[in-house]
């Protein structure tokens, strides 16, 4: 099996999360941190994108009623910044529910 987010999530839970973390990372203007890199894993990205994925599991909790795989939040946390910083990757093969 893949860890493909997509296996995990039929189109309009995709759409949610999708949709929930890029509008989350523009007003919390995650593009516009100015940080170092960090190798302890306590940098304000590291604190947000946490944040993000915790508040992220709870909507999805209440708007589903079900619970989904962390791998989930954090392939759609980081699709979502590449999705607001217009690089799409290429290799993103199209969901299988709407296959």
């Amino acid at each position: 099996m893949s860890m493909d987010c997509r296996d995990f999530l039929d189109v309009k839970q995709y759409e949610f999360l999708m949709n929930w973390f890029m509008r989350r990372q523009q007003e919390v203007g995650l593009a516009t941190l100015e940080e170092p890199l960090s190798y302890d894993g306590d940098s304000q990205y590291d604190r947000l994108a946490a944040q993000l994925i915790a508040q992220a599991s709870i909507a999805y909790l209440e708007k589903f009623e079900q619970q989904a795989p962390a791998i989930v939040f954090t392939n759609l946390f980081h699709l979502a910044e590449l999705e607001l910083q217009g690089r799409r990757s290429p290799k993103l093969k199209p969901c299988k529910t709407l296959q």
